[in-house]
């Protein structure tokens, strides 16, 4: 006869003890748990835009462009000292021609260790003490804390021309501003 009628039959597992349903619903839950981990990442450090008037700077580059060669051709460069214990900022300046009685510094940073990225820029009016050399008063921009700020976007100008350099650690070097190329 069929023994086969007479065995007993195989006890089976229980449904989530089957091999199979982690093979087959282990992938796709994986992948789940993954895009969300990633969602929740890219929402934290998702990045932000740097300036707040990022059309009007569009609009002006042509101007930006102008000032710039116009830098070019008087043959500008400068270097910048900063002195924390004077307060003071210190710019020697040369130039092909005559130079202005005074010019505008600008100096922007990152808005510090704040999920959001803000640009901040702090102006300073810088008067000629000798030809070619200017001074400009940090008192005046008293909310610049240099403790914590390692880079800083430098801006010479005037209505004419510009000068743009990028500051790595400003209390330990000087910087060199030449016309943009």
């Amino acid at each position: 006869m069929n023994t086969s009628l007479f065995e007993p039959k195989a006890k089976k597992d229980l449904w989530y003890k089957e091999p199979w349903l982690l093979l087959v619903v282990g992938g796709p839950l994986v992948v789940v748990c993954a895009s969300i981990a990633t969602g929740v990442l890219a929402w934290q450090g998702s990045d932000k835009v740097v300036a707040e008037d990022y059309y009007k700077q569009g609009l002006m580059i042509n101007k930006d462009i102008q000032r710039d060669a116009k830098a070019r051709a008087l043959n500008l460069s400068a270097s910048i000292t900063l002195d924390l214990a004077a307060a003071k900022l210190k710019m020697q300046l040369s130039a092909n021609e005559k130079l202005p009685e005074t010019v505008q510094v600008s100096l922007a940073s990152s808005g510090g260790k704040s999920s959001s990225v803000t640009e901040v820029i702090r102006r300073l009016p810088m008067k000629q003490i000798q030809p070619g050399i200017y001074e400009g008063d940090l008192n005046s921009i008293s909310s610049l804390s240099l403790n914590s700020v390692k880079l800083l976007h430098v801006k010479v100008e005037t209505t004419e021309w510009r000068l743009t350099a990028d500051w790595f650690d400003p209390e330990q070097r000087l910087v060199h501003l030449t016309a943009a190329k």
